[in-house]
């Protein structure tokens, strides 16, 4: 939260500057030139920087503000970095190839989008991590997909969307747990309360990936799948040994087991089975963790599909996050994005407006600051006064958080969700965005909930807050 006793908030239109660069700047580079993002927050996070300066915040309070926002997100970069190794280990192993192979097998044709939404949604629920089920089950659904003959951008939408909707009720999610935290609300009520919009979110979903399916692909239709199934079977060995490491990597997690010993079991394992199973050696497995798994077929698709992963191929992701939380960082401690909030609270005079402007300011921060952590900290803190004046309680405002902050993260394209899917499945937000319909639809469930008042539960006047764990 922003604190500083030394200098008042920084007018609002000061505020604006750095916005302004960073929207233009990503206006001309990302949606005319379709290049990176990562100068375009560059400069914002400098335009940031001298704004702050010039009206009087010296350097090392600046300095503090970006460092701090990195600090604090070391532990994702890490996990990120051994994501980028599961996949190459487990693409190199055969597991992810296996789970496509009986993915052809055993999945019907039509209804492939809702299942593996569910799928999906099952495995970010275990595990806690989306990106975790986006870089494993959601690539192995991308060469299910391509042989199917359906767009990857849809099943990439399908994936997202049910990644992140188990990721918001897994109480083993790292934002999960952060959201009501911010605001002492008990975390399996405030995932109860989630389910309330998020259920709904998830069965037009899935009524539309299945509409979709069927539309997409007919009876007896499935476009190259011999081609893909032919390829595996000629270039891994596929055995009961391959799902070891995913059930161990479950396994691990369910027992509570932090997430970054767990997924380095996962790559350790993975390379005992590419080493025992695929009969690679040991520097081989070294060369796939840093540089990731290429295939050498005969097939140029096949090849592209399965070439992917490692240590490098984080890099960009890496890069985004650092510079956005730089950007994120100086705007939040410098009191920035303090006055743009300050601002948007003049629009909260009903529960409807009020649900609205924690959206909008959540959705706001996500796009400016590119940090999903962020967008559910400053709103949190900002409005929660406003939530106590109107005697609802605060899981209301935890349920407007993550509609707005976590599940709208993956459809901005310079953010690190974003990109980390962009860097797993090969698509970008762009693409796949208007098919991620669980993520943009649930913020558009919790907008209309508050407005017509339905689940917007009251805080009773001999209630004290504390005890806010009742549904």
């Amino acid at each position: 939260m922003y604190k500083n006793w030394d200098l008042p908030t920084p007018p609002f239109w000061l505020a604006l500057i750095p916005i302004l660069v960073t929207g233009v700047s990503l206006g001309f580079s990302v949606f005319m030139f379709d290049a990176e993002p990562h100068f375009s927050l560059f400069l914002g996070a400098t335009a940031a920087g001298l704004c702050a300066y010039f009206y009087g915040y010296k350097w090392n309070t600046i300095k503090e503000g970006f460092r701090s926002a990195i600090n604090r997100t070391i532990p994702s970069i890490i996990i990120l970095l051994i994501i980028g190794m599961l996949i190459s280990v487990w693409i190199a192993s055969g597991i992810v190839p296996a789970m496509m192979f009986y993915g052809f097998e055993f999945l019907v044709e039509q209804w492939f989008l809702p299942l593996i939404l569910l799928f999906s949604s099952f495995m970010a629920l275990i595990t806690g991590s989306s990106w975790s089920t986006v870089g494993t089950i959601g690539v192995a659904a991308m060469g299910v997909s391509q042989g199917l003959g359906i767009p990857p951008a849809i099943t990439a939408g399908a994936v997202v969307s049910g990644s992140f909707f188990g990721d918001k009720i897994s109480p083993m999610s790292d934002s999960t747990n952060l959201t009501p935290s911010v605001l002492g609300v008990n975390l399996y009520t405030h995932i109860k309360h989630m389910l309330y919009t998020t259920i709904p979110a998830l069965i037009i979903s899935l009524v539309v990936f299945t509409i979709i399916g069927f539309v997409m692909v007919s009876d007896g239709d499935t476009g190259d799948v011999a081609l893909y199934t032919d390829s595996i079977l000629e270039n891994f060995n596929l055995s009961i040994w391959l799902f070891i490491p995913p059930i161990l990597v479950i396994y691990m997690i369910v027992k509570k087991i932090p997430a970054i010993p767990s997924l380095i079991a996962g790559v350790l394992s993975g390379g005992i089975v590419f080493i025992v199973v695929q009969g690679g050696s040991f520097a081989a497995f070294m060369d796939t963790v840093y540089s990731g798994f290429v295939l050498e077929s005969g097939n140029e698709e096949t090849n592209a599909l399965f070439s992917r992963g490692g240590i490098e191929s984080m890099y960009n992701v890496v890069s985004l996050a650092l510079i956005s939380l730089a950007f994120g960082g100086i705007m939040d401690s410098t009191g920035m994005l303090h006055s743009i909030v300050l601002k948007m609270a003049g629009m909260v005079k009903t529960v409807g407006n009020l649900t609205l402007t924690v959206l909008g300011t959540s959705v706001f921060i996500n796009i400016f600051g590119a940090n999903q952590y962020l967008a559910v900290i400053l709103p949190g803190q900002m409005f929660e006064e406003c939530y106590r004046d109107k005697k609802l309680k605060l899981k209301n405002l935890t349920r407007t958080l993550e509609g707005g902050g976590t599940l709208t993260a993956p459809l901005i394209p310079w953010n690190s969700s974003a990109v980390f899917v962009y860097s797993a499945l090969g698509i970008s937000a762009m693409e796949y965005a208007p098919y991620a319909v669980l993520c943009w639809l649930t913020a558009i469930v919790v907008a209309i909930f508050g407005y017509a008042g339905i689940t917007m539960h009251k805080l009773k006047s001999y209630e004290p807050e504390e005890k806010e764990d009742d549904l």
